[in-house]
């Protein structure tokens, strides 16, 4: 009886070790395909990094450039001041919907949107 039960576990552990190790084979076999993928896409990239570096860019037009565009940013900025959305000025825009702001107002005086504004006038004012 012991020796039989005995069989049966050592059975059961050959089992076990090959479920593993199919499941291993299958993950090293993933890992290679994977592996050649990544080699691919590597010599890809040589040879497209080959064809860059054939048509360098002076620095000097990249300085220049550079520049122009933080001008222009800074432009842009003055403009159009970035105004930052909090709770405080969606509860200015609901106090002046209710004491009759137009949308044009909401959207100047609190940073919301020209929906949010409608949204905000639609839901908040005294006179619908």
């Amino acid at each position: 009886m012991l020796l039989e039960i005995a069989i049966v576990a050592l059975l059961l552990l050959a089992l076990i070790q090959c479920a593993l190790l199919v499941l291993a084979w299958r993950h090293v076999r993933q890992l290679r395909q994977r592996q050649e993928l990544l080699r691919q896409d590597v010599g890809a990239l040589s040879q497209q990094l080959a064809h860059v570096s054939h048509t360098d860019v002076p620095t000097s037009m990249l300085v220049t450039a550079l520049g122009r565009m933080e001008r222009r940013m800074g432009l842009l900025e003055q403009k159009q001041p970035v105004v930052p959305q909090s709770s405080g000025s969606y509860e200015l825009a609901q106090q002046l919907a209710r004491q009759g702001a137009d949308v044009d107002e909401l959207v100047a005086r609190c940073g919301v949107t020209h929906a949010e504004a409608l949204l905000i006038r639609q839901m908040h004012t005294a006179n619908p």
